[in-house]
């Protein structure tokens, strides 16, 4: 009898074991190797653990010296990681030298989260460094997954090379809950005797859940001996309300020839938030440099919103710059700033800033383009646009009250033939309910070529009748050349 009662005792406590999960995991691999042909391989992987308060940490620690080739490959798995105030520490940072070096290139990937429970935390890093008297190739990922928490991602790239580099650095959050934070950061550094090849981005898509906040940021910095190429961008989707959101990229590129790609979206997906984008590029370059940066961002009213493009670019041969900025405003009340300013020198150079918003009742916006350019030979092409528009009331109706500033200045110097084609337009049509707007608009430009210069500016306001507000127009331009074309504007339009 007393058999039978401990065996069934045994088997209750079997059963309890079973279903109960890890609730503290600690994983560390630590690999140094020194040879001629090196291949490292290490990976830490959680299938489940939970519990109020579960703590999961994964580490891996890289390092070899080789004569020859170097593959390095890693990978750490956290799955269905279960339970309020979790903790989830993932790391890796790998270290190679050789003929030719590759991390992550293979099979290895980086760094995967899936964690459930309110108040959790997710902290990934990815650290890699590469010297190849050839070849390096680096790839780094993290994803992560949470309900409501925080996800703080963080890639660190460098790498040097005899001959070409190719670098890839990718994080990606998703949120499925009220009251989550993400914080995302990518650095990128490349110096090869060859091309240098740059592809990142930071992703967080917050599924239209009240955020507490989203900043992301990146840096990249290449210089090569060939054709330098940097593509970038930050992507933050359906914010919810009450939301801060920040994001910025810096470029610098130096090489024979450079191509930078630089891209900021955010969303929200209520009132309320508050976003700065901000771009900045630097390219060097002893043939072309071509520069396309844009923001875009899409959000319900209650809102201070800023978005900034700063370009600069020295070229022997041409260069080309873009600076957009977008902003869409379905919602009252929103303060905002554009800013496209772009400063380029070449043989030919050619620039082209657009400031587009639309907007709705009870808002400022601030909308500026500055260009200077210099040119050795053939001439400056600037193109600046303005535009502020009401469309958004067509739908609604309702007065408003706006404040709309609208300003360019461009300076283009040298060159045989330039042109200067630049428009400020404020459409305040759309509104057809007596409203009130104050409008100012200021263009100011300075062109000097040597053959030909072809300047055009211009001021146009739509207005419906029943507006009321002050309207302030002023454009002021100078041109010179051995012929010059010049045709300014100010155009005031009333429909009824």
């Amino acid at each position: 009898m007393r058999y039978l009662v401990f065996t069934a005792l045994a088997l209750v406590l079997l059963v309890g074991a079973s279903s109960a999960l890890p609730n503290q995991v600690t994983q560390t691999i630590v690999a140094t190797a020194t040879g001629g042909d090196v291949d490292q391989g290490a990976e830490n992987y959680v299938y489940e653990a939970g519990g109020e308060g579960t703590i999961v940490t994964q580490t891996i620690d890289m390092t070899a010296e080789g004569t020859g080739w170097v593959e390095q490959d890693a990978n750490n798995d956290a799955y269905y990681v279960d339970g309020d105030g979790a903790v989830v520490t993932q790391s890796m940072s790998m270290e190679a030298s050789g003929e030719d070096v590759f991390q992550n290139w293979y099979w290895g990937y980086g760094n995967y989260a899936d964690i459930y429970g309110l108040g959790t935390t997710a902290t990934q890093n990815i650290w890699q460094v590469a010297d190849a008297e050839n070849y390096a190739g680096q790839y780094a990922w993290n994803g992560a997954e949470q309900d409501s928490g925080l996800i703080t991602q963080g890639i660190g790239q460098a790498a040097v090379a005899g001959g070409d580099i190719d670098q890839y650095a990718y994080n990606d959050v998703y949120s499925y809950g009220d009251n989550s934070a993400v914080v995302q950061d990518v650095s990128m550094d490349a110096n090869a005797g060859g091309y240098a090849y740059q592809d990142g981005y930071n992703y967080a898509d917050m599924y239209a859940f009240d955020t507490i906040m989203v900043d992301q940021s990146a840096t990249l910095n290449a210089v090569a001996g060939d054709w330098v190429y940097q593509y970038f961008y930050n992507e933050n989707w359906y914010a919810g309300t009450n939301t801060w959101s920040a994001q910025d990229i810096i470029m610098s590129g130096t090489g024979d020839d450079v191509d930078q790609y630089l891209y900021n979206y955010f969303s929200s997906d209520g009132a309320v938030s508050e976003s700065t984008q901000v771009l900045e590029a630097a390219a060097n370059s002893e043939g072309y440099a071509y520069q396309d940066a844009y923001n875009e961002a899409l959000t319900f009213g209650d809102d201070v919103l800023g978005q900034s493009i700063y370009l600069n670019a020295v070229a022997a041969d041409y260069a080309t710059q873009y600076g957009w900025n977008d902003a869409y405003e379905v919602g009252n009340n929103l303060n905002l700033g554009q800013l496209s300013w772009i400063s380029g020198d070449a043989d030919y150079v050619y620039q082209d800033a657009y400031n587009y918003a639309e907007f709705m009742d009870s808002v400022t916006v601030a909308q500026d383009i500055a260009f200077t350019a210099i040119s050795d030979d053939v001439g400056v092409d600037q193109y600046g646009y303005n535009e502020a528009t009401n469309y958004p009331l067509y739908f609604t109706g309702g007065e408003s009250t706006n404040l709309i500033g609208q300003s360019i200045s461009a300076a283009a110097t040298g060159g045989d033939i330039s042109y200067q084609d630049l428009w400020n337009y404020a459409d305040t049509y759309w509104n057809w309910d007596p409203s009130t707007y104050t409008v100012t608009q200021n263009n100011v430009a300075t062109l000097s070529a040597n053959d030909e210069a072809y300047q055009w500016m211009y001021n146009w306001v739509d207005w419906w009748y029943s507006n009321t507000g002050p309207v302030a127009m002023n454009i002021n331009g100078d041109a010179s050349a051995d012929y010059v074309d010049q045709y300014h504007e100010n155009w005031l339009e009333v429909y009824t």
